[in-house]
């Protein structure tokens, strides 16, 4: 019986290598995957107009072939006495370059009915790549003043 062990050690050896290196193939694969489908808020400003609108620069990666779009809400921090703005835009799929790569865009963000943006406002970016079924490839969120 004292043979066997040495045997059963040596292939048990084996297969814990074998999947190590598995793992460690998985894990190098997993950063070029996971590079598609990134989303980021940039500078975000007041625009102009009445209601004044709120741009935000994107910087947005998808997979080939997807056929994802962006989303994107701006909310206000709600101070005492005051009503919560909210501006939302979107930007269609046929309107992005999914090749793996970082693109930069200005979304537009418009107004709700009855929101209203000011100068040194501080609002919260919610921005996310969504599939066509309202699922989210990525999500980033940015509080700045306007």
């Amino acid at each position: 019986m004292k043979p066997a062990r040495p045997v059963r050690r040596v292939a048990g050896t084996a297969a814990t290598a074998l999947l190590l290196a598995a793992g460690a193939v998985g894990a190098l694969a997993s950063p070029a995957v996971a590079k598609a489908n990134s989303i980021a808020v940039g500078q975000v400003a007041l625009g102009a107009g009445r209601p004044a609108v709120v741009t935000a620069e994107i910087t947005y990666s998808c997979d080939p072939g997807s056929t994802v779009h962006l989303a994107a809400t701006a909310t206000s921090l709600v101070a005492k006495g005051h009503h919560k703005a909210v501006a939302t835009g979107t930007l269609a799929n046929k309107k992005l370059r999914c090749d793996a790569r970082n693109h930069i865009v200005r979304l537009v963000l418009h107004p709700k009915p009855g929101s209203v943006f000011h100068k040194r406002q501080r609002v919260v970016i919610e921005a996310a790549v969504v599939t066509p079924r309202g699922g989210h490839y990525a999500d980033a969120t940015k509080a700045v003043t306007l």
